[in-house]
């Protein structure tokens, strides 16, 4: 059964952009919204003066405005700053608040490395993935790196790896991936490291790899039906044969032939997502 939301406060003509994702909310409905879903960013985002700010001038919620910020120079915790903001609302329930409370309680339960990972892993959520690159990889730095469990250890190897991918540096990816799937034993680690593999030029290693699970017909098949894909549509697709050739220029990033070929090919893509 359904039930009314009365909104309070105004539509803010300027938004507030959260630098922790980039997303931005209109309204004190949507920033409860957002803050419920993002519980990783919570800490971050509310101990900013800037949100009260907001809620004070673009919503027009002054006395809830003024409320957080005693609140804040008492050196309230998070709790108490998180429960303000969702009791000026009836967005959601008591059950509702009461049940993000006790998540807040279980990610301050976390190690510190686990904390991490998570803060890293909503970077990578919401695109920001040069910044999760270098959380993942100070995280696989990191002494305690290890107290992470073998699942989580290799979800990080995968999401480092992919980054790598992006960036056409298949070498390193395919080593990433590897270590995931030594880690993890998640199928698409193991389908991204042959990828990666075959993807790097490194044929030798791809069919050593490949021929190991010559038993598993299922993976072959995915594999094979991956490549057959992209052997049967390249030759007609004009930014994937720039992409390969911005691969081969890449090691030479003064060259002119490079700036200009990645120019054109981002342009050609930004044309074609917006026909689409």
């Amino acid at each position: 059964m359904g039930k009314f939301i009365f909104c309070i406060g105004n539509k803010a003509k300027t938004p507030y952009t959260f630098s922790s994702t980039g997303v931005s909310v209109y309204t004190m409905e949507e920033l409860c919204y957002y803050l419920y879903h993002n519980i990783d960013t919570l800490e971050e985002d509310l101990s900013s003066q800037s949100l009260v700010t907001w809620i004070g001038t673009e919503l027009g919620i002054k006395d809830r405005a003024d409320f957080l910020d005693q609140l804040m120079q008492r050196g309230a915790g998070l709790k108490d700053l998180v429960v303000s903001i969702f009791c000026s609302t009836d967005y959601y329930t008591e059950e509702e608040i009461n049940h993000l409370i006790s998540e807040i309680d279980a990610l301050y339960d976390m190690l510190p490395v686990e904390r991490k990972k998570r803060h890293a892993d909503m970077l990578m959520k919401f695109g920001r993935h040069c910044e999760a690159g270098f959380e993942y990889r100070s995280l696989i730095d990191d002494k305690d790196f290890v107290q992470l469990s073998d699942v989580d250890q290799g979800n990080v190897y995968h999401n480092t790896a992919v980054i790598n991918a992006r960036e056409g540096r298949f070498q390193t990816a395919a080593r990433y991936f590897d270590k995931a799937y030594r880690k993890n034993h998640n199928r698409e680690s193991l389908c991204q490291y042959l990828y990666s593999l075959k993807l790097s030029g490194d044929d030798e290693a791809f069919d050593r790899e490949i021929n190991s699970y010559s038993d598993d017909a299922e993976l072959i098949r995915r594999v094979e039906n991956q490549f057959y894909f992209v052997e049967d549509n390249r030759e007609y697709n004009a930014e994937y044969m720039s992409v390969l050739k911005l691969m081969e220029l890449s090691g030479r990033a003064s060259d002119v032939d490079f700036w200009w070929l990645f120019d054109d090919t981002l342009n050609r893509i930004k044309k074609a997502y917006r026909e689409n």
